[in-house]
């Protein structure tokens, strides 16, 4: 048995699950801006409960690593490494953007490459581009959608927007008829727990002390 908890607070949506070898057990969400610091450990504690599983049965904790808010980041990560250090148990870091494409890719035809789409305020978006199977294309980075030479360097087949920062992107590149958009994706605890146990089989653990996530442009209070 290897139990996962899997935190997710890169967004407004604070969203926990529980995994067994990978099987989803649990989940939790909720979407409240700036709830993070009040309801998170709640709502830990809650789904641990009503899962009957204690806390000291967990192998691991798993946690989003951004980009995405600064702050929800920062909660996401200080309760993830206290966990660790409670119950002395390894820190799994899973990167917030992998964590969204992974959920897409079984809906989506071949061929389409995945962006998902986090805003990162004004005209700029945190964005990756993968494929079907999870071939990262372009690293995470932050993309300024009013650029146009970020707009001409899209790679010339069909691409998949989605994600909280999607109705920005639909205002820079509705034009671009290789592009489709889904509104209403957010990222979910239950993609981090499924990547996060094949980094656990590797043991690819993340250095509790030294940890911090990613937050790829400087802090902006989100």
């Amino acid at each position: 048995m290897s139990l996962i908890l899997s935190i997710e607070t890169a967004t407004a949506v604070c969203s926990v699950s529980l995994h067994d070898s990978g099987t989803l057990i649990a989940h939790t969400a909720l979407c409240m801006d700036r709830s993070h610091s009040e309801y998170l450990m709640p709502i830990i504690e809650a789904l641990l409960n009503n899962s009957n599983c204690d806390k000291k049965s967990l192998a691991a904790i798993a946690i989003s690593a951004g980009p995405g808010s600064y702050t929800g980041l920062r909660i996401g990560s200080a309760v993830g490494k206290g966990l660790c250090y409670g119950l002395d148990v390894p820190l799994i870091s899973v990167c917030t953007l992998e964590a969204i494409a992974y959920g897409m890719r079984p809906f989506v035809d071949a061929g389409t490459l995945l962006c998902p789409a986090i805003d990162a305020r004004r005209t700029a978006i945190y964005t990756l581009i993968t494929d079907q199977v999870g071939q990262i294309k372009r690293p995470p980075h932050v993309a300024l959608l009013d650029s146009q030479e970020y707009r001409d360097g899209l790679p010339n087949q069909p691409l998949l927007f989605f994600g909280d920062g999607v109705l920005k992107c639909k205002t820079f590149l509705i034009e671009n008829k290789n592009i489709r958009f889904i509104e209403q994706v957010v990222p979910s605890a239950i993609q981090i727990g499924y990547l996060a146990f094949a980094k656990f089989q590797q043991q690819l653990w993340a250095g509790v002390p030294h940890y911090t996530p990613c937050y790829l442009s400087q802090f902006q209070e989100k």
